[in-house]
């Protein structure tokens, strides 16, 4: 079975091919309670000394600072499960992807499926289509225009084998 991850590629002499890929997630979600409530003491503990002072209406929007922070970061935790997977194996093309609450699967028949690559402009903004029937799916998504240039190059070459 060949295994291709987002950082780069890997084939080999099997017939499956398999391509998986997920959003960077730099922070552990322990590290991200740290740096969620090292930010909110900052802020508090500037807006309370500002407070003190007598500019006590700058709390209101240190509260809503802090909201918003987490707002994001709650954000951030629900993409923690996206994936999508791309699998090429005989004669089906499989397609199964996550994001947030929503997963997905489709299959296509290996000789109706087409790879599409169009970009904004030359390398840039490039959008990876794989389409069979009529549907297309847009693939790739947490991939760098570079990358999803050589996954379509790939795709390509691994639909035609």
């Amino acid at each position: 079975m060949d295994k291709v991850d987002s950082n780069g590629c890997e084939e080999g002499v099997s017939a499956t091919f398999v391509f998986r890929s997920r959003p960077n997630q730099s922070l552990t979600r322990g590290e991200q309670r740290v740096v969620f409530w090292t930010l909110a003491m900052v802020c508090l503990g500037t807006a309370s000394g500002f407070a003190l002072l007598g500019y006590w209406p700058i709390l209101p929007f240190a509260g809503l600072e802090i909201g918003l922070l987490a707002w994001a970061h709650e954000v951030l935790r629900t993409r923690e499960g996206a994936y999508e997977t791309i699998t090429i194996e005989g004669d089906k093309v499989v397609l199964e992807w996550q994001a947030g609450t929503r997963a997905d699967h489709r299959e296509m028949n290996r000789r109706w499926a087409r790879v599409t690559c169009e970009c904004a402009s030359p390398g840039r903004n490039c959008h990876l289509r794989l389409s069979s029937h009529g549907r297309d799916t847009e693939v790739g998504q947490y991939l760098s225009d570079e990358a999803r240039l050589r996954l379509a190059a790939t795709l390509r070459r691994k639909l035609r084998e």
